[in-house]
């Protein structure tokens, strides 16, 4: 029995090595003839385009699609929806599928609408939204910062995902101010922080703190890191609701070099 192991092991390898391939071969046979036929793409833009109202959001699944999707509907994705915090803020997802995908974005909600068109599939859902009293990004010109530093809207990348947010840089031996003076506030306060740019977060690894004022009320945010990504964090303001109050965001860094800091905020009813 010992004679014919090593034979029985050689034989099962190649056993398997011959399935793979087979396996292989039928999955490159069969895998065009299910992909996405641009007269399908075309259909599921038109069938978008027919329900699509200001303000909903489209997205494709899996997430890999979305380049082809942009082809054929990105003059309906603005850069400030491709480059969102988050989706909380949209009422209504347009989810263009294949091969059974599903987006993050798309799982919550009622499916108001569900069409398979050739190889694609639409879905239209629908779920509750907050309103946004106040966009911090898209109000950064209302910010005051000091001491002098940059403080400019851009779009950012961060965890190999790009943000629409505003970045400015830690300084050594004290904090940067950024305040807004006159921010309309709501139910929640979300906020989500990052350090911009890859090749920056592999040349430096010092990390930075934030704390967010709210009036006088002071929040502890998350330590940013190389490796935290695009953290989120949700502040209850319902005591502040409907109120305008100055917001205060001061970062520190005890090693600020190439430390692109960039965050973005909502607040939210």
């Amino acid at each position: 029995m010992r004679s014919w192991a090593p034979g029985r092991i050689a034989l099962g390898g190649t056993a398997a090595v011959a399935l793979l391939a087979i396996v292989e071969t039928l999955v490159a046979l069969i895998a065009p003839a299910c992909a996405p036929t641009d007269a399908d793409w075309d259909a599921a833009a038109a069938e978008v385009r027919r329900g699509f109202r200001p303000g909903d959001l489209i997205v494709a699944a899996p997430a890999w699609a979305d380049p082809i999707l942009r082809v054929h509907l990105g003059d309906l994705i603005p850069p400030e929806v491709a480059a969102r915090m988050d989706d909380d803020r949209f009422p209504r997802v347009w989810e263009v599928s294949q091969r059974g995908g599903r987006s993050p974005e798309g799982r919550r909600g009622e499916v108001r609408s569900d069409r398979s068109v050739g190889h694609l599939r639409v879905r239209l859902i629908e779920r509750p939204a907050p309103t946004v009293t106040y966009d911090f990004v898209a109000s950064w010109r209302e910010a005051r910062v000091s001491p002098p530093a940059v403080l400019q809207r851009k779009v950012v990348e961060v965890d190999q995902r790009l943000r629409m947010a505003v970045m400015t840089q830690p300084v050594a031996g004290g904090p940067v101010v950024v305040e807004y003076p006159h921010a309309r506030l709501g139910r929640v306060l979300a906020v989500a922080t990052g350090l911009h740019d890859t090749w920056a977060r592999k040349a430096a690894r010092g990390t930075v703190t934030a704390r967010l004022f709210i009036g006088d009320r002071a929040v502890d945010l998350p330590e940013t890191t190389d490796d935290s990504g695009w953290t989120e964090t949700r502040i209850d303001t319902s005591a502040e609701d409907g109120r305008t109050v100055p917001v205060r965001l001061e970062i520190r860094s005890a090693a600020p070099r190439e430390r692109y800091f960039s965050f973005a905020a909502e607040a939210r009813r």
